[in-house]
């Protein structure tokens, strides 16, 4: 199994945020969080050989972009030319569009900032990444129980795909350290402030690999 990869997460103060990622695996851009996004982007790729996923949330997912629909998908295919891969979210009105004109690895994401979908619907939405050409289906949902938290293990284990799977909030927070021993495949962390209800830092998936082994 190839090994978890952590990401580190950066925003609005994304240069100087990059000084403190070396035990990041990959740097993820927000683009929505960043004063200029291309400039940005442009020159993170200039300092750093890690890989670079570029990302520019969809308000309904959580994003801080204002602009239209159509301005934040041009935005996110111009600097999907300095990017390693981009993510889209499966529920993206131009999805297909984007996905049309970009030559970069996609990760198809989907956020439920209130609940969890039941297994059945779960699986009927990563189906619908395949299907869409996910390099990496993204799945990040709000668990609430201890018993959500092992289905969505079982889940993991038995994805056909690459699958990054994330438990937001409280109860499904040490699933941020513990879903990469069951194959999830990317693990974000945070610089300087968490950009996702229970996200750990950088340096505590660190610190949670090395302890955890994975």
């Amino acid at each position: 199994m190839k090994r978890s990869q952590i990401v580190a997460v950066l925003g609005e103060r994304a240069a100087d945020d990059l000084k403190a990622a070396s035990d990041a695996d990959m740097i993820e851009l927000r683009l929505d969080l960043a004063t200029e996004p291309i400039q940005t982007i442009k020159a993170i790729r200039e300092a750093t050989e890690k890989p670079i996923i570029a990302t520019n949330r969809l308000q309904a997912e959580g994003g801080k972009f204002q602009g239209s629909e159509r301005e934040r998908i041009e935005l996110l295919v111009q600097a999907s030319e300095y990017a390693d891969l981009v993510d889209i979210e499966l529920q993206a009105e131009l999805r297909e569009e984007f996905i049309s004109q970009v030559s970069r690895p996609v990760i198809v994401s989907f956020h439920d900032f209130q609940g969890m979908p039941g297994i059945d619907e779960l699986a009927a939405i990563k189906e619908r990444m395949k299907m869409a050409g996910a390099a990496i289906a993204k799945i990040a949902v709000t668990p609430r129980s201890l018993k959500d938290d092992l289905d969505l293990l079982e889940f993991l284990l038995a994805a056909d795909l690459p699958l990054c799977l994330i438990a937001m909030g409280d109860l499904g927070r040490h699933l941020r350290a513990v879903a990469p021993l069951y194959g999830s495949a990317l693990a974000y962390g945070y610089v300087r402030e968490s950009t996702a209800p229970g996200q750990m830092s950088l340096a505590e998936l660190s610190s949670a690999r090395e302890l955890l082994k994975w």
